[in-house]
């Protein structure tokens, strides 16, 4: 491999894009919370999260739960899959629908979600004493507008290149 002769110049380019920024703080706190959790509790971010909402919604459908979760459907299938092997939930044939799998924690699984609960109250009460309470209800506010701009950002960014592309060609 060849030594440069001389380096490119630096681009001025954003590097502060909101999606970077979220990122970015989602791998520190899951970081910091799964270190925790699997510590205290035995499972990780991910999985809390698959125990929280079957706790939620006992019975829920695989389908449910991937739209409640977040996850991709490979992860989210794994990640029950760990938790049935480990005993912490069941899966059972749906009771109006035979092709449904529906998921329910174990006795062992609900211990485990209401061992984590105080870890997950303290966990947001040290965020909230961060940022003070009014801030954080608008950092929760935001955050929850940011997930929608998520689901309407693509379309909107395709109608753009689009328009870009129609405009070059005319």
């Amino acid at each position: 491999m060849k030594k440069p002769d001389k380096l490119r110049k630096p681009l001025k380019v954003k590097l502060d894009y909101v999606s970077v920024l979220l990122d970015t703080v989602n791998e520190r706190v899951k970081a910091a919370g799964s270190e925790i959790y699997e510590r205290e509790c035995g499972v990780n971010v991910r999985q809390m999260r698959v125990l929280r909402a079957a706790a939620h919604e006992p019975g829920m459908t695989r389908a449910r739960l991937i739209e409640h979760v977040h996850l991709e459907k490979t992860l989210a299938s794994k990640t029950v899959t760990e938790l049935v092997r480990r005993g912490l939930m069941s899966r059972t044939v749906g009771a109006t629908d035979a092709r449904q799998v529906c998921l329910e924690l174990t006795d062992e699984g609900e211990a485990i979600v209401l061992q984590a609960e105080p870890i997950g109250r303290r966990l947001e009460a040290t965020a909230r004493g961060l940022l003070g309470a009014q801030r954080y209800d608008t950092l929760i506010g935001c955050l929850q507008q940011l997930a929608q701009f998520g689901e309407d950002a693509s379309a909107d960014v395709e109608r753009h290149l689009k328009r870009s592309a129609s405009r070059r060609r005319g």
